[in-house]
């Protein structure tokens, strides 16, 4: 699969502070928020440097059907890892970081009466965070592949995508066996003043299914006259 077009392309809208639209509600599986950071990191000084592991803690504040959630009695939170950088490709600012995995990202429930409320705390991992983010319900367990991260190091901003499959968790059984494949889990990722020490930038995205293509009929001249 080759993404490097696409993904400069998203990249440089996000450098230019252009707004992409997000996907349409009926399409989205999950909202969330939260921080990154490398675990192992080989070359502290190099973000994605060959070898390092990539991971990442946050909470969920947004669930869409199959998933059922209970907001206001339960909290909702994620942590990803799995993933090490295997390829680091240089295009002007931009750095282009694929990932070996496969990666697992999984969702927990966790009451917020009884239960213990995420800590980022600093300098993951630590006693706090993940454990604080991983000690509730595993409801959706979600295996990463083909992750790329597109990453601005003029900004310290970027952007990154992976194919999403639901494998397991408690809810695993609400989704057709038809309907766990083919998810995208997005986001990007940018600087902040709230970044806790030791992380690397606060993220935010979604994992949504691609709309289906428009076709459109027309003979082979007509297809060419249209771009050119």
């Amino acid at each position: 699969m080759n993404r490097l077009p696409t993904r400069i392309v998203l990249a440089l809208l996000m450098a230019c502070a252009v707004s992409v639209p997000a996907a349409h509600a009926q399409s989205l599986l999950f909202d969330y928020v939260g921080f990154d950071y490398e675990y192992p990191d080989l070359n502290p000084g190099v973000f994605g440097d060959i070898g390092d592991g990539y991971q990442g803690v946050g909470e969920v504040p947004v669930l869409y059907t199959p998933l059922v959630s209970d907001q206001t009695n339960y909290e909702y939170t994620y942590y990803f890892d799995g993933l090490t950088a295997s390829a680091r490709n240089t295009v002007g600012s931009f750095v282009i970081i694929d990932y070996a995995g496969p990666g697992t990202l999984t969702i927990y429930e966790d009451s917020r009466s009884t239960g213990t409320p995420g800590d980022y705390g600093t300098n993951p991992p630590s006693l706090v965070a993940p454990p604080t983010f991983i000690d509730g319900t595993a409801i959706l367990v979600g295996k990463l592949t083909n992750f790329r991260y597109i990453f601005d190091t003029a900004t310290n901003t970027g952007s990154f995508e992976a194919d999403f499959e639901a494998v397991g968790g408690s809810q695993l059984g609400n989704f057709p066996l038809n309907q766990r494949l083919g998810w995208t889990f997005a986001g990007t990722s940018g600087n902040s003043v709230t970044v806790p020490n030791g992380y690397d930038h606060q993220v935010d995205g979604q994992t949504f299914l691609d709309p289906p293509t428009p076709t459109r009929t027309g003979t082979w001249g007509g297809i060419k006259a249209r771009y050119r």
